[in-house]
């Protein structure tokens, strides 16, 4: 094994230096600016002031053809060249543009104006609703032009200030003003002093809902008073509302479906102490102040009284959000029902262990890590944390209710050169004992005792392709010993392999909701002599959906897994790397692991109904469950007559997002089968 662990120490190295690499500080770029003294800040005349307001009147120079709003520029008897805007964004932008000014960012000087009269005002080819035949053209904001060359624009997932207490301010003022149009087009920069400043041009699909492109809108105040703003608060976090991803059928426009669905985590997973801190900012402005922003964008009266009230709100939920937990439970430092922290991986098993602070940001107790038939885990984690920029080392122990234990050592990079990129390397040893049911098709007397030792070394690396949508590689090399009934054997074996996953499921409010998709290929071969007659190749297909039937307390659950081995150039498969069926995850209603073969195909289904609603994540459930599959080595042993079904039901108790206490029976061709486990389905 010491090649092995050459092998993966070099591959930690090499993470681990692209990792300080990212570090590195970025080309100097300004974002914010400090406004100074707040509430004198005059929100009515804006960031240009009195000074530099437009003209009375105007002469027509050109139209713009850019953009989805009718545009064109005119000039004021001062010589200054402004850009007209019409229809229905004119009035959020205006606004909107105050808003961000007023603490700190850098915006466009816009102008709202009832009408204006413009000389030699010619047909436009949009917005011809808005001018009369005497050049009077109603409703527009005026954008003073910069005098300066064209600005480039900037990226919301690839720019220097990602991870600046600045730039996540912003990410939180665009859920403040419900911006769902976050494109890089509506982004600028600019040189200035030998650096880049940072500014947002376009603000127009602002102060209305989020949503697909059949539910947004803009500057509707009675639709942006509606909208939920938080979405969840961890101990460390804050996720924001911003719904964008398109119908799931327009998926076949794939390049847009991933850009705007993409767009949601823009406004996700924002640092406690950067969102408080713009929060902070934006406590200063009087209720006066921010009704000026909308009494400037030339809202109507009560328009501008329903957004006050509604951005008041928002203001005050920011100010109330808990301080980062440092020394402080889950339960003490976050709402109740907020998540704990989670360790999910994808490679070589798809597995979860759910993480609880204990008192310190350097300790967790912890939960899972096992197979099903191997008891609940329960164990402890010590962690660097965020002691080093770029990596996170963890150390974890874990003992479960069936005397198995585990122990594994890590090291998480989660950013790999960009945000997008991710890196996880870990040891892990892993013994554990089960009874399994005798490997005879049709037996029901006998159990086999089967024990497992195993020592594996595996490093992944992901990327993330748009919020939901992720792929990566990843290798391990595993040393086993195992012991079933009187034979032992005894093997090394490496894999490669590759993965996507495509996951909306969502535990924030009562039943988990979405869909998960889940693809996996990898090869595998026997290393050292005793080993070398090992070898195949393996594809794992997963898809699961959580569906909502007439509301949030009742809900379909729908999985189908198929796994296909192949064993590759006269290789064998060891008997604990076959497939198989049977048990609490894989077919309830038949005895865990009780049916091996080299394929297998999975259909279960699930059917929950909230009892007993506690808070919007606690509650009671009641589920029924319906399960089948088959196994098979030779295709031709696929047939009607060789499926295996399960039928059933149980108790849920959803304590948290991540975690539940299910009691569940179900009877299937052998007897009937109670299960205990701490899941919310699959």
């Amino acid at each position: 094994m010491q090649s092995h662990t050459n092998l993966v120490s070099a591959l930690v190295v090499v993470l681990l230096v692209t990792s300080a690499a990212a570090q590195k500080a970025a080309t100097p770029a300004v974002i914010w600016y400090d406004r100074g003294d707040a509430a004198a800040l005059n929100l009515l005349i804006g960031p240009g002031g009195h000074d530099r307001e437009p003209g009375t009147s105007f002469r027509f120079i050109r139209e713009s053809p850019s953009g989805t709003s009718p545009k064109f520029e005119v000039e004021d008897e001062n010589g200054v060249i402004w850009k007209a805007k019409l229809g229905e964004e004119v009035h959020a932008e205006t606004a909107a543009a105050r808003l961000l000014w007023a603490v700190g960012y850098v915006v466009d000087e816009d102008y709202y104006r009832p009408q204006i009269h413009v000389r030699g005002m010619e047909t436009l080819t949009r917005g011809r609703q808005f001018v009369s035949v005497d050049g009077i053209v109603t409703a527009v904001r005026l954008e003073r032009g910069s005098g300066k060359a064209e600005s480039s624009t900037w990226s919301w997932y690839d720019n220097p200030l990602i991870g600046t207490r600045e730039f996540n301010g912003l990410r939180v003022m665009m859920a403040v003003i419900n911006n769902w149009d976050l494109k890089a087009i509506n982004n600028g920069d600019v040189a200035s002093d030998g650096g880049r400043v940072y500014s947002i041009t376009d603000l127009g699909s602002s102060f209305g809902r989020t949503g697909d492109s059949l539910r947004r809108s803009k500057g509707l105040a009675s639709e942006y008073a509606r909208t939920r703003f938080i979405d969840q608060v961890t101990p460390t976090h804050v996720d924001f509302v911003l719904h964008s991803r398109p119908f799931f059928p327009s998926i076949v426009n794939f390049p847009n479906y991933r850009f705007r669905t993409r767009m949601e985590s823009i406004v996700k997973d924002i640092p406690l102490a950067d969102a408080r801190w713009i929060g902070d900012r934006l406590n200063q402005l009087s209720a006066i102040q921010i009704g000026d922003c909308f009494r400037a964008g030339g809202f109507a009266p009560a328009d501008v009284l329903t957004y006050t009230d509604a951005v008041m709100r928002r203001i005050t939920a920011l100010k109330d959000l808990p301080a980062p937990s440092t020394d402080r439970t889950v339960a003490e430092a976050a709402p109740s029902g907020a998540d704990p922290s989670i360790t999910t991986r994808l490679v070589p098993l798809r597995e979860t262990l759910i993480a609880i602070p204990v008192g310190t940001p350097h300790a967790r107790a912890v939960t899972g890590g096992f197979e099903q038939g191997g008891g609940i885990g329960i164990g402890g984690q010590l962690t660097t944390a965020h002691a080093f920029p770029g990596v996170e080392l963890r150390a974890t122990a874990l003992a479960s209710t069936h005397n198995g234990r585990r122990y594994e050592l890590d090291a998480t990079l989660p950013h790999v050169g960009s945000t997008r990129t991710h890196a996880d390397v870990w040891f892990t040893y892993l013994e554990r004992a089960t009874n399994l049911h005798s490997i005879a098709p049709r037996s029901v007397d006998r159990d086999t005792q089967f024990t497992i030792e195993q020592r594996s070394y595996q490093g992944s690396l992901s990327y993330d392709l748009a919020d939901h949508l992720q792929t990566g590689v990843y290798a391990q090399a595993k040393n086993s010993w195992s012991v079933l009934d009187e034979l032992s054997t005894r093997s090394t074996i490496a894999s490669f392999g590759a993965f996507l996953s495509y996951d909306t499921r969502d535990n924030s409010r009562g039943l988990t909701r979405g869909v998960n998709f889940f693809g996996r290929f990898a090869t595998a071969d026997g290393l050292g002599h005793a080993s070398s007659r090992y070898g195949w190749t393996e594809t794992e297909l997963d898809a699961r959906g959580h569906l909502p039937l007439g509301g949030p307390r009742t809900a379909l659950l729908l999985r189908s897994r198929a796994q296909f081995k192949s064993p590759r150039n006269g290789g064998q498969i060891p008997y604990y790397d076959l497939s198989w069926l049977g048990g609490r995850a894989f077919l309830r209603g038949a005895p865990s692991y009780r049916y091996r073969g080299n394929n297998v195909l999975l259909l279960a289904s699930e059917l929950q109904r909230t009892l007993i609603p506690l808070s919007p994540i606690r509650g009671v459930d009641l589920f029924g469950s319906a399960d089948t599959g088959q196994i098979w080595t030779d295709r031709r042993e696929f047939t009607r007559g060789r499926w295996q079904s399960g039928l059933g039901g149980g108790l849920q108790y959803r304590h948290s997002a991540t975690m539940a206490a299910r009691v569940e029976l179900s009877h299937g061709a052998e007897g009937t089968r109670t299960y205990m486990s701490m899941s919310r389905g699959f």
